[in-house]
């Protein structure tokens, strides 16, 4: 099954981003996502920066432009890079993501993030 097709499918519900926990220490920012449900989708996004998604808890399935990407159960870490559109989906329950973003350096005082 393609990313649109998941993303619209009426079975899956999409997290909504402000639910979340952000943390920042000494320029890493930390992103941590709580998913109660499997189906839940983390929409697609892009960051002008690499980063790395842990995966600590359960098992979920990544796309990268639109492309499926992998299944990664906890824990593992996903490399994201800068410019690539990423989503995921909870393949289990009780998933927990940990997006880390290094931006010393980037100029930027928080990971910027644009939502598709």
């Amino acid at each position: 099954m393609d990313l649109e097709a998941i993303s619209t499918n009426p079975k899956y519900k999409k997290i909504d981003p402000d639910y979340v926990e952000f943390v920042e220490a000494d320029d890493i920012w930390v992103r941590a996502y709580s998913i109660a449900k499997a189906k839940t989708i983390i929409s697609q996004h892009v960051h002008t920066h690499d980063h790395i998604t842990l995966v600590s808890r359960g098992t979920v399935e990544a796309w990268q432009d639109g492309e499926w990407f992998g299944e990664f159960s906890a824990p593992s870490m996903i490399k994201i890079l800068a410019g690539k559109k990423h989503a995921f989906r909870a393949l289990t329950d009780d998933v927990a993501l940990c997006c880390l973003h290094n931006l010393r350096g980037t100029g930027l005082g928080s990971p910027e993030i644009k939502e598709f």
